[in-house]
């Protein structure tokens, strides 16, 4: 075989492979699910937060209570570690927030979190005992306190909000891999 045969079969093999990988990888499909419900809670600093004044950036939002024995926190490693892993210039456009439904948290307890995470920017927040069932109940969030135990049995449930306010997809599971949030981010932020 001449030279000039093995250099084309070596790049139609070079080219074939580069397209079989290309298509391995999987495409972001992110549809408009509903428009987010908002609302208007209290951060660590005291401070009234809307949702709404966070148009313009994608939120990731958390539902968590800082006694959490157990998921919250890993929960919230997660999406630390999702929000470092972002390019610089992309963390500037994501906002992380967590909604406790704890009616124990305040002000100074979410900013011990909040100093402990060290995210700029993540807002956690809490609210009277109405406006937190009207927010876990508009985002499908389920929780019950057990008194005896001091705990509160909580659903898993991680919002992604687009940048015009637009629920895109909703994470169920604590253990969800952070590559794939990550990409879906890129792909919001893009």
């Amino acid at each position: 075989m001449s030279i000039k045969v093995k250099a084309i079969t070596m790049l139609a093999s070079l080219f074939v492979t580069a397209i079989t990988i290309g298509s391995c990888t999987p495409k972001v499909y992110l549809p408009v699910l509903y428009e987010a419900p908002g609302f208007t809670l209290t951060n660590q600093d005291d401070l009234e937060i809307k949702l709404s004044d966070f148009r313009g950036k994608v939120v990731v939002m958390d539902f968590i209570y800082t006694r959490c024995p157990d998921i919250c926190g890993e929960l919230n490693y997660k999406l630390q570690s999702v929000w470092l892993q972002l390019e610089e210039d992309l963390r500037q456009d994501v906002v992380l927030m967590s909604v406790s439904f704890d009616p124990h948290d305040t002000p100074e307890v979410l900013k011990q979190f909040d100093k402990f995470y060290n995210i700029p920017g993540w807002q956690f927040l809490i609210g009277t005992e109405e406006q937190i069932h009207q927010v876990t109940s508009d985002y499908g969030v389920a929780h019950a306190e057990e008194v005896e135990v001091s705990k509160i049995i909580h659903s898993v449930v991680i919002v992604l909000i687009d940048q015009d306010g637009m629920v895109r997809k909703t994470y169920g599971d604590p253990y969800f891999p952070e590559k794939d949030m990550i990409r879906e981010l890129k792909h919001l932020l893009n």
